[in-house]
Order: C-alpha cells, then structure tokens, then sequence
C-alpha cells in the first residue's frame, strides 16, 4: 500500500470513529484558532461561518468586547435592526527587511471588507456577504445561504464559501495555507453539510474545485472535516479530492490543540499529492506548530514554526518559517500586533529572509 492510499485510509477510518462518538452539548468560538483552543469554543460560537473566519455573530461581538480587550468599553451591537447585523475588517501592515533589498520598508492595505448577515428566519435561515473592498478591486469572498437547527445541531450552507479544512489560520502564507489551497484567498461555490452534536463536529463540501472560478468539466471537489472538541483539548482530521482538468490532488491532514493555564499549542500535518494527467504523482508535507502565552489581559505571546518538503523525490529542498512576536487588544475593535519573521528557504529564492512587522487590525 503507498502511503496515499495509507493516509487517505486512516482519514476515513478518523472520520467514522468520530461519528461513534456523540456526546453531551458542548457550547463554542474564537477569533483565531488559538482563542479557539484557548476558550473552549467551536467556531460556530463566534463566527456566522459555521467552520469560522469572516464575520462575528452577536456572541462573537461580545466576546471581541467583554473578554479579548485589555480595557473594556460600554458594548456596541453590529445590528442595525431585528434583521440585518454588519461588521468588517481593516488591516495596515508596516514592514522593514533587515536585509539589503528593495524597498527596506513599506506600508500596505493588506484587507479591507465588510461584512452584512441578514437574519431572514431567526436561527433557522440567514443570507450572509463577505465583500473585500480593498486592496485592489472589489471581490465577493464570501456569499451564502445557510439554513440551521436542523437535527443533531446540523446545518445547510449553499453559495460561496471558504472550504472546511485544517486550522483556519489567518496567516496565508504559511505553509499548511499556501500549500494545500485552503486559504482566505480560494473560496469555491457549492454546497456544505454539518453536524455539532455534543463534543463532535464533522463538516462535507462539495463543490466546483475551481477556487470560485467558473466551472470548467463535470468532477467535484469533496473536502471534509472532522473533530472532537472538549475543554481543554481537540483533535481532528481533514481530507480532500479534486478531479480538475489535467490533474489530481489529493489532500489528507490531521490538526489538534490544547490549553495549559496560561499556554495554548496547536499544529497541523498535511500531505499533498498531485497527479498530472498521464504523469507521475508529486508528494509534499506541510506542518505547522504553534505556542501562544497570556501574559496579560489583552496581550498575547506568540510563537510559531512551519515546515515543507515540497518534493519527496528531491533531497535537501525543504524550507521552514518562523515567527515571534506580540498580539495586544489595548481597546475594544483594535488588535496590534507584531512579529519578527525568520525564512529558510532554498538558497536560489529571492527572498527576504528577515523581516519585522507591525500590523494595526480594526475590527466590528
């Protein structure tokens, strides 16, 4: 048996151990994976997406206010009557290479986009937008249908939205993001399924695997989460297939984290295989730890190492990613952060090797 066919049979077998295992209820959240891990919560609890990222539900906008900021204000609500609730994200990003490159530093919009959650039918059915404005032309990320309450906490989703795989990292550019294609920036168009009862969540999409471009041939891509919650503690796995024209890949991962007092690890393994028409198939592992410390209210430490091997057929031409800094929430709807970002990469790269950063987020 190749190791492929071992992966993508331990996935499976994951995933139905999972469904054996339903529990008692166990509520969820988080703005980040870490605040995730760290609370306790699903994604679900927080954020409109049912698997996370993008816009916050009214639970999600309290916790940004009551619990993340170091001083605490009087609560601002994001809804603007019974039905319609907005909300939005503005990132500038200042960064200096300590390397002789050019420019040696520089300003950016990295993000700029608004978010509106019209609340048809309250707790059943909600029509939700995620639209980036900025940088460069605008561009629908999110735009879906969800239906909710279904039984076992099941829900519906049908639109654009971005794919249920791995940790939900904010960063892209690391590996585990970059590499398998499930990011901020491919989104695809289909539809999703999903059940939260007790400790469990397990989520199955099905869509055009063109990253939200028009579909081109009759295949689908199928991409699946599953993974047990608890307090302190979670683990799950991942798997995907698209057919697309000329190729294959094949994605299988695995993710987890957990809460020490004050500290919270999490990572994530995944390999990728892809499968040219008429070609032989291409291996790469991409990994990713984390470890973050509440050294305050509203001041996280945090670290972070990632790695790829992206050939296993080339010798000494993996690359690793590391990154140090500081998270504060000084404010209500105000992250500052800032990180040191070390590079390994192939020596042939033109690449900043070292950089430092400092990123000012408004969120509501």
């Amino acid at each position: 048996m190749n190791m492929k066919s071992y992966l993508m049979g331990c996935s499976g077998a994951a995933i139905f151990g999972l469904l054996l295992t339903l529990g008692p209820s166990n509520l969820s959240a988080g703005e980040e994976p870490y605040l995730s891990v760290r609370t306790g919560f699903r994604c679900s609890q927080c954020h409109t997406n049912r698997t996370g990222g993008g816009g916050r539900n009214q639970f999600g906008s309290v916790y940004a206010q009551a619990f993340l900021p170091a001083w605490k204000g009087a609560f601002q609500g994001r809804s603007l009557n019974e039905v319609i609730s907005v909300g939005g994200n503005l990132r500038l990003l200042g960064a200096g290479t300590i390397s002789d490159s050019s420019p040696r530093t520089s300003f950016r919009l990295s993000e700029a986009n608004v978010q509106v959650e019209a609340r048809l039918v309250p707790d059943v059915l909600t029509v939700y937008v995620d639209e980036i404005i900025g940088p460069g032309s605008a561009t629908t990320r999110e735009a879906f249908a969800l239906l909710e309450n279904l039984p076992l906490d099941g829900y519906v989703k049908a639109g654009k939205f971005l794919l249920p795989f791995g940790l939900r990292l904010l960063d892209d550019d690391e590996f585990i993001r970059q590499r398998t294609g499930f990011n901020y920036a491919t989104p695809d168009e289909g539809v999703e399924f999903g059940i939260e009862p007790g400790p469990l969540s397990l989520f199955l999409a099905i869509t055009n695997g063109t990253q939200g471009a028009s579909e081109n041939n009759s295949n689908k891509q199928v991409t699946a989460t599953g993974a047990l919650i608890f307090p302190s503690f979670r683990i799950g796995g991942s798997a995907s297939r698209n057919d697309a024209l000329g190729a294959r890949r094949d994605v299988v991962g695995g993710f987890g984290g957990f809460t020490l007092g004050r500290f919270t690890f999490l990572g994530e393994v995944d390999y990728i295989f892809d499968t040219p028409t008429g070609g032989e198939e291409t291996e790469q592992l991409a990994a990713y730890v984390e470890g973050n410390f509440l050294a305050a209210p509203g001041l996280n430490a945090k670290v972070t190492y990632g790695f790829l091997d992206p050939s296993a057929d080339i010798g000494e031409n993996a690359r690793t990613r590391m990154r140090i800094g500081l998270e504060a929430f000084p404010i209500p709807f105000l992250q500052i952060s800032t990180f040191y970002t070390r590079l390994n990469d192939i020596p042939q790269a033109v690449t900043d090797l070292d950089r430092l950063s400092v990123e000012l987020h408004a969120f509501f």
